[in-house]
């Protein structure tokens, strides 16, 4: 059986393979949490998404502000055939079709890398975990609207917000009644660090890559 294959031929991860098979799905972008992962600030952090159909593979733009381009022509939604040239950003990739038993390389459909996430180990939310992966802000609060909702009475509705920086996050407090606490320390804007613990109201969180 042949699967897609997309090798990076430019940009700072050349020679990257990445193997399209098992899944009908494929995510691709800046963003840690997608199965193709470019880590190159030309491309947007949810760029484009890969369907595939059998032997058959079609390429959509996520109306990614540099676009997306196939063989030099702007490319929304087209069928990929072996061979063609993939610009996303300033990142160049070459779509092949290749033996699934012979191929090697990064599957696509295997277990991406880490990704930032709060991790809400004490509270009314206890247990859920929230991926960052995808926007550059988030809203929590117990607001309807919250990207993160949390059901703690003691949390404001717009409570607090998380902006992404490059490889990073900035938590900003949004003068809430009750403060955010970064590792027992109110604070109003600081960089969140792998293993941080924060507190809204009754609720406890850890900053976390899972």
């Amino acid at each position: 059986m042949l699967i897609g294959c997309l090798t990076v031929t430019t940009g700072v991860d050349e020679g990257k393979k990445f193997l399209l098979r098992d899944l009908t799905v494929f995510e691709g972008g800046r963003s840690q949490g997608h199965h193709v992962c470019l880590k190159d600030d030309s491309v947007a952090r949810s760029h484009f998404r890969i369907f595939r159909d059998e032997e058959e593979y079609t390429l959509l733009d996520l109306g990614s502000s540099r676009g997306t381009s196939v063989n030099g022509e702007p490319a929304e939604k087209v069928v990929l055939t072996k061979g063609d040239v993939v610009q996303v950003g300033d990142v160049v990739l070459e779509f092949d079709l290749v033996d699934d038993s012979a191929s090697s390389g990064r599957s696509a459909s295997s277990a991406p890398d880490k990704v930032p996430a709060l991790v809400i180990i004490d509270g009314k939310d206890k247990g859920r975990t929230f991926l960052l992966s995808g926007k550059d802000r988030y809203k929590i609060g117990r607001a309807v609207g919250s990207d993160l909702k949390l059901a703690d009475g003691k949390v404001s509705r717009e409570h607090c917000l998380l902006e992404t920086v490059r490889d990073h996050h900035i938590i900003i407090d949004l003068e809430s009644s009750n403060g955010t606490v970064v590792n027992g320390e109110r604070i109003k804007k600081t960089v969140l660090r792998e293993g941080d613990y924060i507190r809204l109201g009754f609720t406890l969180i850890k900053y976390d890559q899972v």
